[in-house]
């Protein structure tokens, strides 16, 4: 045996964060006026959520909500459920797309500056220009060729950690499950 149950091994990989709530205010902006089933997701509660999130940031998540009964309907969880599965995934999606968005523009600052050193290189070797013009361009070309490597390169490997901890904290929130609870309030 190797210590461990598959159902111990469950528990310790599912992840689950409750957060109370008194209306569907505290899950949705209240400063939103249009219906329930459209306004934007609260400030708030995504920044609870993350804050939940970094105490238990492995394994499968579930968020458990809790209401006053005055609040229970089966179709008000439905919806609350796919809103924010759905407001989850599309910052998911962004946060993805800016992340592809960078290491494209690294890409392209690397051909930029791989192309001014090497048309700097080429016209200096086959000296298809006079010397007065290699060593005007070379002023600006050798500057802009390493700047544009080295950044490209820091744009294609350095991604901060914060950045991709934020894409991963979105992407668990969109497949998470969500539960209902209902307490009585006295």
């Amino acid at each position: 045996m190797n210590g461990i149950t598959k159902i111990e091994q469950r528990v310790k990989d599912l992840k689950e964060v409750a957060i109370v709530i008194d209306n569907w205010d505290d899950v949705f902006s209240d400063f939103d006026p249009r219906p329930l089933n459209k306004r934007t997701v609260s400030g708030d509660f995504i920044d609870e959520l993350k804050k939940r999130y970094r105490e238990t940031s492995g394994g499968s998540f579930s968020i458990a909500i809790y209401a006053p009964t005055a609040l229970k309907n089966a179709e008000s969880e439905r919806m609350v459920t796919q809103r924010l599965k759905k407001h989850f995934r599309l910052l998911f999606l962004q946060k993805k797309k800016d992340h592809m968005r960078r290491r494209l523009r690294g890409a392209l600052f690397i051909c930029i500056g791989i192309s001014s050193l090497s048309f700097l290189t080429l016209a200096t070797y086959f000296k298809f220009l006079s010397k007065l013009s290699i060593e005007i361009f070379s002023i600006i070309l050798m500057p802009l060729g390493w700047f544009g490597f080295w950044e490209g390169l820091s744009k294609l490997i350095d991604t901060s950690p914060a950045f991709i901890q934020e894409e991963k904290f979105f992407e668990k929130l969109s497949k998470a499950s969500y539960q209902f609870g209902y307490i009585e309030k006295g």
